[in-house]
């Protein structure tokens, strides 16, 4: 069982991708893996977990974004770059798409609350898609403050460009999407024995 953000940070490590909610592959999330108190932690106004994600970021030097099936996953940047390389080569923006990106770009970093004014229609799925496709990852995680400090409700991302957030540098890789889908697939398949090659598949694509 995970007990604390230290061994989120060493799960992530060692199998480079690591979804927050249960999915397909059995024992393949937080979810499923960390200790029930602190899921949810009353005592205080805390979170438990909620809270942790942008340590764990840091911490893991991982991306976190909507990058399994459409669903919240870190992924160690030991892996990222082959994973966005992969994913680059098969992702089209719309238009709406396209409008968010930009605006990203050019202020470097957006609320989801202010990218939302720029979709005409669905912008939960559209957000997905950009982070889908390797166009963008969470950059932080914001509250809001009462006047003497404490923060309160739940907290808004804020969304950047990969490149923005780990420099372009670090995201750079020589292989072919193809070889990089290949290389992603052997390491799921050795740190996932309990998956099938259908459910590795769906990590990926």
């Amino acid at each position: 069982m995970l007990q604390n953000i230290k061994d989120i940070v060493r799960q992530v490590n060692t199998l480079g991708f690591l979804p927050f909610f249960k999915g397909e592959i059995e024992g393949f999330s937080i979810e499923e893996c960390l200790t029930p108190d602190y899921w949810f932690q009353d005592e205080g106004g805390g979170y438990g977990v909620w809270d942790w994600k942008n340590d764990i970021m840091v911490e893991a030097d991982c991306a976190y974004g909507k990058f399994y099936r459409g669903k919240a996953c870190f992924v160690s940047l030991k892996w990222f770059p082959d994973l966005l390389n992969w994913r680059r080569s098969r992702y089209s923006p719309s238009a709406d798409e396209q409008r968010m990106l930009a605006a990203v770009k050019e202020r470097n970093s957006l609320l989801s609350s202010e990218m939302k004014k720029l979709c005409t229609k669905g912008f939960d799925g559209a957000l997905a898609r950009l982070q889908m496709g390797g166009a963008l990852m969470t950059a932080d995680f914001e509250y809001k403050y009462t006047r003497d400090g404490r923060a309160y409700g739940w907290s808004v991302a804020r969304y950047c460009t990969p490149e923005a957030y780990f420099g372009a540098e670090c995201l750079q890789t020589d292989r072919t999407p193809e070889e990089s889908r290949q290389r992603l697939q052997l390491h799921l398949a050795e740190a996932l024995p309990q998956a099938s090659p259908k459910q590795i598949d769906r990590i990926l694509d």
